[in-house]
């Protein structure tokens, strides 16, 4: 079979994220199993235009505001048109149905809605968030839409009243590592990218709270994004001491990172899932996540890790506190997490995915 995903980004790109991962991740077991994976994607300054990643054929066109309009012309000039199309919506979809009538799939992560007008400024945020809202339902209402979640699927019948296909949530690499014991104070991890909605103003307003009550925390924040020299401007006026901004960092140093975390906070306001959430279960680690679409699936409140009050920081930090202060939970959370993690394979998410493209290709 031949596939065709379109997408936003692919994983070499500088601003990359759990998109492109399980995408990628994906499509590499899709290739093991003999089938053509093709990509089409926006660029960035000083790009390759073609390149082939672990047998992923990848054109990139255009950059990150310029993508969505030049992508029909790639898709038209493509020699060997495809068996399907994955249309991957990252806020904004390609619009394949006016340029193709290949069997396609539309992929929600999440609805962006409210995300629109935290990330950009009018008028771009008017229009993305136009064009989410109303054009995309409209053009997509008889096309068969996958998304990583319950609770994302849940929220795209509600805002776009659109019936979902299936549901595949991301696997995660079982990696051979170094192993590192848990740190001897109590040390807490943000990885992901650095953006208004990923919610790190929370975290450091929640360790300002928790350096009041217990001595010794030390707290890392990993990853790139554009609200990165923000955060550590606002770290520095609020006087925060204990936390390091480690930028992007190598899979050996998150590996580290995650075995001698005490715990993971994910305080993101959206998520589709949360691949990092499992990420920190392999590795022992329970999370601490915003009680919010995707991360209220990926954690098990009480189980692999904690939920706290979406935007609230005090409550927060007193989800934190209750794991550090109380061993026990913290064990027991560790070892629950692990096993946890273990049911995420991409090879059987890959599986997956594949039965119900098979599917939708056999009904058209």
């Amino acid at each position: 079979m031949k596939i065709l995903i379109m997408i936003w980004r692919d994983i070499k790109h500088p601003q990359a994220g759990g998109s492109e991962l399980y995408f990628h991740e994906l499509a590499r077991e899709w290739i093991k199993k003999g089938h053509k994976v093709s990509w089409i994607s926006g660029g960035w300054k000083g790009c390759k235009k073609i390149e082939v990643i672990d047998g992923i054929e990848i054109e990139r066109i255009g950059g990150d505001m310029s993508s969505h309009l030049l992508a029909p012309i790639a898709y038209l000039r493509m020699k060997e048109k495809p068996d399907v199309i994955i249309d991957v919506e990252n806020g904004i979809p390609f619009f394949t149905p006016l340029f193709s009538r290949k069997p396609r799939i539309l992929h929600i992560h999440h609805v962006h809605k409210d995300v629109w007008a935290r990330e950009l400024s009018f008028p771009a945020s008017k229009i993305g968030y136009f064009l989410e809202m109303y054009l995309m339902p409209l053009f997509y209402r008889r096309s068969k839409i996958i998304t990583l979640s319950n609770s994302s699927a849940n929220e795209i019948k509600k805002e776009f009243g659109l019936d979902i296909a299936g549901i595949v949530n991301p696997g995660i690499g079982f990696p051979k590592y170094k192993k590192f014991k848990k740190a001897k104070k109590p040390t807490l991890l943000f990885l992901n990218r650095i953006k208004k909605y990923k919610g790190v103003k929370y975290f450091l307003d929640a360790l300002l709270i928790l350096n009041k009550e217990i001595k010794g925390i030390e707290a890392f924040v990993a990853g790139s994004g554009d609200d990165l020299e923000d955060m550590k401007r606002y770290a520095k006026r609020i006087g925060l001491r204990n936390v390091s901004f480690l930028g992007k960092i190598s899979e050996e140093k998150k590996h580290e990172l995650m075995q001698k975390s005490w715990i993971f906070v994910n305080p993101s306001l959206k998520e589709g899932w949360g691949i990092v959430n499992i990420e920190a279960n392999y590795f022992g680690t329970p999370v601490v996540g915003s009680n919010v679409s995707g991360i209220k699936d990926s954690v098990i409140d009480g189980k692999t890790g904690l939920l706290f009050k979406q935007g609230d920081s005090n409550d927060l930090a007193n989800k934190i506190k209750k794991i550090i202060e109380n061993k026990e939970l913290r064990e027991k959370m560790s070892v629950e997490a692990r096993k946890h993690a273990l049911k995420f394979s991409w090879s059987k998410k890959a599986e997956e995915y594949l039965k119900l493209i098979n599917k939708l290709i056999n009904n058209c």
